[in-house]
């Protein structure tokens, strides 16, 4: 299990911006193509790519495997942001999906969620 990572209110929500944006770039351009099929690793190295720029998790030293780069940790958020399945209702992917990623697969959430976490402890 990771360890939660609580970062500035303001970076995550930029992180989450920039990460939203790149998934739905990738979805336009899976439809643009359609029907030719698109390659999935495609998707996990800019999704990888993202996440190593924005160092706001440790992935550790980038690996070659199969034939894929991939990270040395936090291999399985890259895969779960990557494989972000487009919202049922917009038919693109949505911010909220990228936070729950984060959050559930990445113990990953923005200093505000750190107060809650605190006052709700605090109470028993």
């Amino acid at each position: 299990m990771n360890s939660v990572t609580y970062i500035a209110n303001d970076r995550y929500a930029f992180e989450v911006a920039a990460l939203t944006a790149i998934l739905r770039a990738i979805l336009d351009e899976r439809i643009g193509a359609y029907p030719r099929p698109t390659d999935p690793a495609e998707a996990y190295e800019r999704v990888h790519v993202a996440l190593r720029a924005a160092r706001f998790v440790d992935l550790g030293e980038p690996r070659v495997i199969n034939g894929r780069v991939e990270p040395e940790r936090h291999g399985d958020l890259v895969e779960a942001l990557a494989t972000l399945a487009p919202d049922a209702v917009t038919g693109t992917i949505k911010a909220d999906q990228v936070k729950l990623a984060l959050a559930e697969v990445g113990a990953i959430f923005p200093e505000s969620a750190r107060e809650m976490d605190t006052a709700s402890t605090l109470d028993i």
